[in-house]
């Protein structure tokens, strides 16, 4: 009985108005937006090769170790040459399918000695050239499922009890020898059936744009995950098949139903989800958090400055650096070098800038092995209030909004629509949480730069300053940055949560629907 049951439903599912209205809305915009996305990918996918080129390079070409301190090659302008290390992070191809947090998130972190990495910045904006593709850029298949699909489930469902009570036809069925339980697992199972067509059809054509482009690449796990994002969708679009099926069973007329769906899919797929984040944005207020940040360190960066003159004055001098103990020799001017003072460079440091000495044209002088202790032991020093500033500006720089985002994640995984928004993006690798992951491995490999350093004794080094043929360093066996990017399975665990609440979320309003239909009056 239950086929039966099955596919009367399916029948009258697939020829309802509501059914093509909602899958050509689903389809065209699908449509353009993974024209956009990939396009997107493709433009930062050779943003980023071209940039890890320039970075292997750019190890090549430095010839004293303070360079990897400093931003900049030589004097600022827009064509200068960036001098730190850039750590960089992979676009994922399966934003094609959910965009999550990476249309907001950089790919690229600048590794400075002095400062502890906590963000990244963009290496290439993508801009479309289409004005029309671009009021798309802001959706992806998870944004559509959630809106159109959503709706879809929900008024399908709305009136599959109430609707058939009012043509009579419910009664009719009941005087047969099905049950209660089998006619609502036929209608179930016809709902799921249906919603899965239009979401068949969006992962197809998604992935013919996949295969189509030549620059995207998907391996084996890239494809299980498309195959857990189907089923999550579907999972997704039965919890509010199973809304619009009980408050069909809590009506007894189709426009009461209706009315009460479209109300809940309002509430539960647009409004409550975008008042959370725009609660939770509201507190952040992180300008004035910014403010008190930098304020915060720069008294612990007077502190250094005070420390290391009096490291200077313990040696006789009366400034740090002590740049009048060493003799120089006339500037030879290249290319690539910081200059100042007529070519032997000075430069002050504050918040993890430049170290403030470059210079090029140091003599053998007496005093320059002592002039080498006392920079080894300031520019030691220099890293140490790096991370004594960063300590007093994380809690609001990053452990502020990070745990803005965790409450996020919490309160978001209490609504079908944040659960589903939260574990694809898990699942396609392009999560908030995969991005902060990506920013404490640049931290580990700051660390491994400033291991590297200490093991050649480079801070006291005359190749920390000085570039001078015979004394230029050689950086071809610095550590290389590998991102490490989550396996399939480490994203299911940490999508566990939010699979975990859809999948209660399906029990509960199944039960729910079996008990208000067994008490349902048909008459």
């Amino acid at each position: 009985m239950i086929g039966i049951v099955f596919k009367k439903e399916m029948l009258s599912h697939l020829l309802s108005q509501r059914f093509a209205a909602c899958t050509a809305l689903d389809v065209v915009p699908i449509i353009a937006n993974g024209m956009l996305t990939s396009q997107t990918y493709v433009q930062k996918k050779a943003s980023y090769l071209k940039q890890r080129a320039v970075e292997e390079t750019k190890l090549h070409e430095i010839t004293y170790y303070s360079v990897l301190g400093s931003d900049r090659l030589s004097s600022p302008n827009e064509t200068t040459p960036k001098a730190a290390p850039r750590a960089l992070r992979l676009p994922r191809p399966l934003q094609v399918f959910a965009r999550g947090a990476e249309r907001q998130l950089g790919q690229a972190v600048k590794v400075l000695l002095f400062e502890v990495p906590y963000q990244a910045e963009e290496v290439s904006p993508f801009q479309s050239s289409n004005p029309y593709l671009a009021i798309f850029a802001f959706f992806d298949i998870v944004y559509i499922f959630q809106l159109v699909l959503g709706l879809l489930a929900i008024l399908i469902a709305s009136e599959a009890i109430s609707g058939e009570k009012e043509d009579g036809t419910l009664r009719l069925m009941l005087t047969t020898d099905v049950s209660r339980a089998q006619v609502l697992a036929g209608k179930v199972l016809a709902g799921l059936t249906t919603l899965a067509i239009p979401t068949t059809l969006g992962f197809i054509l998604l992935t013919i744009l996949l295969l189509g482009s030549e620059q995207i690449e998907v391996g084996i796990g890239e494809w299980a995950r498309v195959g857990l994002l189907f089923a999550l969708s579907l999972l997704y679009l039965l919890v509010f098949y199973l809304i619009g099926l009980a408050i069909s069973c809590a009506t007894h007329r189709s426009a009461t139903s209706l009315i009460y769906a479209l109300f809940t899919w309002a509430l539960l797929a647009i409004g409550l989800p975008n008042s959370i984040s725009a609660l939770l944005n509201e507190q952040a207020n992180m300008g004035e958090k910014h403010a008190q940040a930098h304020h915060k360190a720069a008294q612990m960066w007077n502190k250094f400055d005070q420390e290391v003159v009096d490291l200077a004055r313990a040696h006789g001098q009366t400034r740090y650096f002590p740049t009048d103990m060493v003799k120089r020799l006339p500037p030879t001017m290249k290319r690539g070098t910081i200059s100042s003072f007529g070519g032997t460079g000075t430069y002050s440091i504050r918040d993890g800038q430049t170290p403030s000495i470059y210079l090029s044209n140091v003599a053998d002088s007496p005093a320059l092995a002592e002039f080498q202790d006392i920079v080894r032991i300031g520019e030691r020093l220099r890293l140490q209030y790096a991370q004594r500033a960063w300590n007093e500006k994380a809690p609001l720089l990053e452990g502020f909004p990070r745990r803005i985002h965790r409450w996020n994640d919490r309160l978001q995984r209490l609504l079908p629509a944040g659960a589903y928004a939260q574990a694809a993006s898990i699942l396609a690798g392009t999560s908030r949480r995969e991005y902060y992951d990506f920013i404490d491995q640049v931290r580990t490999y700051r660390g491994q730069i400033i291991a590297f350093l200490e093991d050649r004794d480079a801070f006291g080094s005359r190749e920390w300053f000085n570039d001078d043929p015979g004394w230029r360093t050689d950086l071809s066996d610095l550590p290389r940055f590998h991102e490490r990017s989550w396996t399939v399975a480490q994203s299911l665990r940490y999508a566990l949560p939010a699979l975990t609440a859809l999948t209660l979320y399906a029990v509960v309003l199944f039960v729910l629907a079996n008990r208000l239909f067994a008490r349902y009056d048909a008459m």
